[in-house]
């Protein structure tokens, strides 16, 4: 019979064995398995939770452009052209040559930053000023799953021009405020495609320019509902508000993002009409992609400038009643370019 105390220390001995490198090995292995599986669940989680915060932002900007509408009888305007900027002192009609996100600002709780320059004298007091706002981003007008709300960089040839400054009067930053909405300009559809171009310049001429001038020399009215020197009314959206898109995310090539090379992502946040700040709907919407451009698929000028986003499988837009919806990048080709137009008589999806 063994003794007592002889069992007790091989007890111990054995109770007191250091882990062996193959049971190591084990548990590193379930570890690993384990957080392979959660990864995907945590990621999507995430992207669940930046998605609902990007279509709260649609949510609130079509708040804020019913509330313009409310304000002014109508919906905001799209400004004249990329290289002007927002004047304070001119109103919020077609004599603004500040863009839709110019025009929304005092509904989106940020009055004072459009103000920022209002009834200055002082040309280069002013244009600072205007710089100042160019230069300040705005969280609600970002997309999380896709950037920070932060500047970059500016193309070296672009300049900015305000309107109640002589023409001698540029500022050139070296980085400017950007955003991931795009307003609906239309189907896209000749004859109501986009023509780009700056606008008439000194802000005195585009004054004296008449309506036909303006028709002739940069196309006639799009058939959407926010565009250059746009005066749309919600009762002219006669296909109906909740099938007519307002603003929605826009697609942008990624590896464009940080240096500003994207001819659709180069202007400032608070830029007149320009390809940043509009979107049609003759081309389907696309997920960001690195080194893609929609117009090498679909082709031909006036480029196509696609809706699309940052997120899997959906990009948000909002409709002219206020609702927002998540689009699928699949959606029936038909279909999509008639929620772009406001007048085609397209009710139905």
């Amino acid at each position: 019979m063994t003794p007592p105390c002889r069992t007790l220390a091989s007890s111990a001995a054995r109770s007191g064995r250091g882990t062996t490198l193959v049971e190591l090995l084990v548990v590193v292995a379930i570890v690993a398995t384990l957080i392979s599986l959660l990864l995907p669940a945590v990621q999507g989680a995430r992207e669940a939770g930046r998605r609902t915060q990007c279509l709260s932002h649609l949510k609130q900007i079509a708040l804020a452009c019913h509330a313009h509408a409310s304000s002014h009888g109508r919906l905001p305007s799209g400004g004249w052209g990329g290289v002007w900027t927002g004047d304070p002192d001119r109103g919020f009609d077609e004599g603004q040559p500040g863009g839709w996100v110019f025009n929304v600002l005092p509904w989106v709780e940020r009055g004072g930053l459009r103000d920022l320059g209002a009834g200055l004298t002082d040309a280069e007091a002013k244009a600072d000023l205007s710089m100042t706002r160019l230069t300040t981003p705005i969280p609600l007008f970002t997309c999380p799953s896709r950037r920070a709300p932060m500047v970059f960089p500016v193309k070296t040839e672009l300049e900015f021009w305000v309107t109640a400054v002589p023409a001698s009067v540029k500022r050139r930053p070296n980085a400017i405020a950007r955003g991931d909405y795009a307003a609906n300009m239309g189907s896209g559809v000749r004859p109501f495609n986009y023509q780009g171009g700056g606008a008439f310049q000194p802000a005195t001429l585009a004054d004296r320019a008449t309506d036909a001038e303006w028709k002739s020399s940069f196309g006639p009215d799009p058939d959407g509902v926010i565009f250059r020197r746009s005066r749309i009314r919600l009762s002219d959206v006669t296909d109906g508000a909740s099938k007519t898109y307002l603003v929605g995310e826009k697609y942008v090539d990624p590896a464009k993002l940080a240096n500003g090379t994207s001819d659709d992502d180069d202007q400032s946040l608070f830029s007149g009409f320009d390809r940043d700040m509009v979107r049609v709907g003759c081309v389907p919407p696309y997920r960001d992609k690195p080194g893609f451009d929609p117009k090498d698929v679909h082709g031909g000028y006036p480029v196509p400038l696609a809706y699309g986003s940052a997120h899997p499988d959906t990009c948000g837009i909002a409709t002219a009643d206020g609702s927002v919806r998540s689009v699928d990048y699949t959606i029936d080709p038909a279909i999509h370019r008639g929620l772009s137009s406001r007048n085609d008589g397209q009710t139905s999806e």
